[in-house]
């Protein structure tokens, strides 16, 4: 009897293991479409580094005063549920924290034409990229003055996102995101801060052996860097003061029950 049964085994160990072939197969063809479906994702939100637009130049802090603007234009939809999802978003929402910012809205400094800010590599970790200003894409609002040159401006935010990576590299939408950035960038650049600048950068000098701004630690504006007798108009935290507003007017609240993750 025994004998009789082996061909039935036989078809039935083929027919298992044509089953198990069947599964892996149809799996690996699963993981592909999710690493496709990943990749589009990763390409429509532009994840990565990008060419420096920042034209060649002198890196000064006391030269022409020039106006400093925030704005915010929108991330598309769908890569905006994944940017919220891939940033830790769910875990990181609790009752305590309750609103957190829209995850479609990005905000950035916009100085002389150029926009510098926050964003992310193909691991989510924070990085540094500028951009040519096209004001049909932005809602910008100015916020302050500077006396950085564009090549400058471009030193300190990669100095800005050292320091934030030197503390924790991956983007987070509650503590480590754009607006984080920007603000820090605004407090680096604004009038009355220089002094403080020069040291901070005088460490990410030894630390990245990267950067050179030139008469770094003297300014042809030395009253403006007066913390107690700022010439009216250039309070010193009057720059960030008025980003911080700027932003929570006009950053789209969501709140831990109902969510772009929930929709």
């Amino acid at each position: 009897m025994s004998e009789r049964s082996e061909p039935g085994n036989e078809v039935l160990a083929q027919t298992d293991s044509h089953r198990k072939d069947g599964w892996s197969k149809g799996k690996e063809k699963s993981l592909e479409g999710l690493l496709k479906g990943k990749i589009a994702l990763e390409h429509s939100l532009g994840l990565g580094p990008k060419p420096n637009c920042i034209p060649w130049g002198e890196a000064r802090v006391d030269g022409e005063l020039r106006p400093v603007e925030i704005g915010w234009h929108p991330v598309a939809g769908m890569g905006g549920k994944w940017l919220a999802e891939k940033s830790g978003l769910g875990k990181a929402i609790t009752k305590e924290i309750g609103r957190y910012p829209d995850p479609t809205q990005h905000w950035a400094v916009l100085v002389g034409g150029f926009v510098h800010q926050l964003w992310m590599d193909e691991h989510l970790d924070v990085i540094y990229i500028n951009d040519h200003l096209d004001r049909s894409e932005w809602h910008t609002y100015e916020v302050g003055k500077t006396r950085f040159t564009d090549e400058a401006l471009r030193q300190a935010a990669e100095m800005v996102i050292h320091n934030m990576r030197e503390k924790r590299p991956a983007y987070n939408l509650i503590n480590n995101n754009c607006q984080n950035y920007a603000l820090l960038l605004l407090d680096a650049i604004q009038i009355g801060a220089h002094q403080e600048f020069a040291t901070s950068f005088a460490v990410y000098q030894r630390a990245t052996g990267a950067g050179t701004i030139k008469d770094l630690f003297e300014d042809k504006h030395p009253d403006e860097q007066k913390i107690d007798a700022a010439p009216p108009g250039f309070d010193r935290t009057d720059t960030v003061q008025n980003a911080q507003q700027v932003m929570e007017e006009n950053t789209t609240k969501l709140d831990n029950h109902h969510s772009l993750l929930h929709e």
